[in-house]
């Protein structure tokens, strides 16, 4: 694993979130800014549905959806006879190790405990989920073979 390349994924998702991207977004951007991989424009534009846990609902956290619709672009099948097992494995997977970390895949959750997980107040923790979803997402993408590293 490029230690450096893991790091800058980390580093440029939150300065992104900072700069005004939702979390969503940023997670996108800086997997394409690291890898060279590049997505679609509609599929761009599918992450900014997402922030503030969907259309500000409240709730699955959008760094986490984000990394789900990256590895669902990778995994995901495209016809109804093909094998659903594998983009569900990886599904799972993502899941399991953000509720690891969180307990909690809700953003409204989130932000309520934000104070008492990170000892900080609501939006304050955004950058560190994201940052830790962009890694997420980047070393299963070089562990599954999705992406090459330089």
């Amino acid at each position: 694993m490029n230690f450096q390349n893991l790091n800058r994924v980390k580093e440029l998702s939150e300065k992104y979130f900072k700069e005004g991207l939702y979390c969503s977004e940023a997670v996108l951007k800086a997997f394409e800014d690291v890898t060279g991989y590049n997505f679609s424009e509609d599929f761009k534009r599918s992450m900014t549905i997402l922030g503030e846990g969907i259309g500000e609902s409240g709730c699955i956290c959008g760094a986490l959806s984000s990394a789900i619709l990256i590895a669902g672009h990778f995994s995901g099948r495209t016809s109804a006879d093909a094998d659903r097992g594998y983009a569900q494995k990886i599904g799972k997977v993502i899941i399991d190790k953000f509720k690891s970390k969180y307990q909690t895949t809700c953003c409204k959750t989130l932000k309520k405990r934000s104070e008492i997980m990170f000892g900080i107040g609501q939006y304050r923790h955004c950058p560190e989920m994201t940052s830790f979803c962009a890694e997420m997402i980047y070393k299963l993408a070089i562990e599954e073979g999705w992406i090459k590293e330089e």
